[in-house]
Parts: C-alpha cells; structure tokens; sequence
C-alpha cells in the first residue's frame, strides 16, 4: 500500500472517530453522507477501527426497511482526544496550597499513599520479594509508569519506570515523588534506594531494592 493511501486512509478513519465523538452514535449510511464516501468504503474503515478496539455496535436503528447497526466509540479511542489532566490536578493542588500551605498539600497525598496502599498490599501479601517487585511492576505498567524489573547478579532487583503520568505535577510538587518512595517501601517492607528520577531531569526513575 503506498503512503499517501494509508495517509488518506487515517486521515478518514480520524475523521470517523471524530464524527462519533460529536453525535455519539452514527450508522455507515450516515457517516458516508457526512464525508462524502461511499458506504461501502465507510464500513471498510468501520470494520478496520472495530478490529483495533476503537468503535463498537452499541445498537441497531430501525427505519423503513433494513435496519441499520450504529456504531460508537470504546474506551480506548479516547486517547485520540486531547486530555489536561494534568493541568487540572497542578491546579488543585495549587488551590489546596492557598488554602492549607504545605500541610494540606502533604496530607493529601498522605491520603493517596494510604489508599493506594491498601488496595495493592493484599496483591503482595505472602509473595517473594521478587514476586512482589514483578506484581507491583506490572501494577505500574497499567498505570502509565512504562515500568519494567529486573534481578541483579547480587540478587538485588531494579524497578526502572521510563514514564511518570503526572511528570510536570512532580515538577512543581516533589512531595509526590517522595511518597511514591514511601509507598514502595511500605508495600516491600524494605528501605528502597532511589538514584534517578524524571521530574529532577533523569530519563527514568530508578529504584533499586534489596533482594
């Protein structure tokens, strides 16, 4: 296939997700209008985004004659969308600051490490360290964190995370950082040395626990 028809060929299945973002749900005969493309076409693209997991039949339309499926968007083509999530949680934190100082800033994310810890603690429980460090890994990995692991030749093992979600919250409130330590420590029952972190400028935050 050359590049400019696979070009062309996104460029109208990100018109189609847009077009399901906007209504909620379409049918093929009412996209192909929208875009001018014929249906068969349309349920080409229809049927390349459904196999990647990006839009669904949520229902059928029954008018004069044969019904017709409408499709929607899933979960995950909501990350083609722009998202600020960020930007809203730098400036709650921020509001909690002018209201509360330091101390409330502290305690929230006291409150974050508390529940956080409460809900991944039983998934640890009565595992091997390097069982614990693998299921917290992939635990992260879920979250965001591009986190791996690792066993050393000395037994130690190195939880590297190559993404931080909340990189410029970090930034601005180190504190975070410093729980996200604390945590692990809590949930391995073991002091955790940390030599990088991406918010002071690293390419990755490392950490490396005893075996």
């Amino acid at each position: 296939m050359h590049k400019v028809e696979r070009r062309e060929q996104g460029a109208t299945r990100r018109s189609i997700l847009q077009l399901l973002r906007r209504h909620g749900q379409m049918s093929a005969v009412e996209l192909s209008a929208a875009l001018d493309i014929g249906a068969v076409g349309i349920r080409q693209h229809l049927a390349a985004l459904e196999r990647e997991g990006l839009v669904y039949i949520c229902g059928l339309r029954r008018n004069v004659g044969r019904p017709a499926h409408l499709y929607a968007l899933t979960e995950r083509a909501e990350r083609f969308f722009p998202k600020h999530y960020e930007r809203l949680v730098c400036e709650l934190f921020e509001s909690v600051a002018a209201m509360g100082g330091e101390v409330a800033v502290q305690q929230v994310l006291e409150q974050r490490r508390n529940a956080l810890n409460a809900t991944l603690a039983p998934q640890l429980a009565g595992k091997s360290r390097a069982t614990q460090v693998a299921i917290l890994a992939e635990q992260l990995a879920e979250q965001g964190y591009m986190c791996e692991c690792e066993q050393l030749e000395n037994g130690d093992l190195l939880m590297t995370q190559y993404n931080c979600p909340f990189d410029c919250v970090a930034r601005r409130f180190p504190q975070i950082c410093d729980q996200e330590l604390r945590l692990y420590e809590d949930l391995l029952a073991t002091p955790i040395e940390r030599d990088m972190t991406i918010a002071e400028g690293g390419h990755c935050c490392r950490y490396r626990i005893p075996g």
